[in-house]
């Protein structure tokens, strides 16, 4: 098989989104990886075919991209890129070998999830409620402020925003259904405030059948909702990180933290396992040992 073969790769990329029921976000990024890799072994080593494409080639990308000061998290995004790029291969028998059996990626750096304080998130929702007050002419805060809301009461993904329908909102019952990752359904119950939210703007009039839209009536967009938060946030937090994913980090260390059953977390913010979610019991823990250093009288304070 020819290593730039127009067909074929459009023949693996309709496999992620279909087969795989990766987000258009994951299957851009996959594809991505894998052009700049094959222009890689194309360019450097002169390879026609990716029989020929050895874990030693491999290796050497990786560590062109590290030598650019690539992060490992991104580097690891790359090679699970690889590794599907080369079971596909394998599945369909154009390659007799595997050569990311023999590639491990660097280890990231254990990071605890960034998330804002249940105090500071009350005020910073009371500073923005007074903001709305004033500027309630203003629909790009409104849209920005009920997507900043939305995303801190449900804790789900910015994709999973984007594509909320109102057909799956049941208010009766106060649930919202939510396709989640490989197209995995969840129910999220709604407090009184998410469910008006969510209601008033599936009302609004537009064809789409999206909950949320631009201010113009059209799909909402990565960018747009990444925007919006990250605009609400700058003159309300001092956190350093400010993305809508932080919403979310923030709604489940809450949960954590007021007593939820880890399991339940799991479920409401649909992990596949608890794995991904027992990183938000780490926050839980700092926050104990900050509590015990201040209180107890036989803590080490200045420790």
């Amino acid at each position: 098989m020819n290593l730039s073969d127009a067909f074929f790769l459009s023949r693996f990329e309709t496999y992620l989104s279909a087969e795989m029921k990766a987000s258009q976000h994951t299957v851009a990024a996959y594809m991505a990886d894998l052009s700049t890799f094959l222009n890689f072994c194309s360019e450097q080593y002169e390879l026609k075919s990716a029989e020929e494409i050895s874990s030693q080639f491999i290796r050497s990308w990786l560590s062109e991209l590290m030598s650019d000061g690539l992060s490992p998290i991104t580097v690891n995004r790359k090679i699970s890129s690889l590794k599907t790029y080369f079971r596909y291969l394998r599945k369909h028998k154009l390659v007799s070998n595997n050569p990311m059996l023999k590639i491990t990626g660097p280890k990231k750096p254990s990071r605890l999830p960034v998330f804002i304080e249940e105090s500071k998130m009350e005020d910073l929702l009371a500073q923005l409620i007074n903001e709305k007050n004033d500027e309630k002419k203003d629909p790009k805060f409104q849209i920005a402020l009920d997507i900043l809301l939305t995303l801190y009461h449900t804790g789900m993904r910015l994709n999973e925003l984007i594509h909320l329908e109102k057909q799956n909102l049941d208010i009766s019952k106060g649930l919202i259904r939510v396709l989640g990752k490989r197209n995995k359904e969840r129910l999220i119950p709604l407090t009184e405030e998410a469910t008006e939210i969510l209601v008033r703007n599936s009302e609004t009039q537009h064809e789409l059948p999206f909950i949320f839209t631009t201010n113009s009536g059209k799909k909402l967009y990565p960018k747009f909702v990444y925007r919006a938060v990250k605009g609400l946030l700058e003159n309300t937090t001092t956190i350093k990180k400010k993305s809508p994913h932080v919403l979310r980090h923030t709604f489940a260390t809450h949960l954590l933290n007021k007593g939820a059953d880890l399991n339940a977390i799991k479920e409401l913010l649909g992990h596949s396992g608890l794995n991904a979610t027992q990183i938000y019991t780490h926050n839980s823990v700092e926050r104990l040992k900050n509590i015990y250093k201040t209180a107890h009288p036989k803590s080490n304070k200045t420790s």
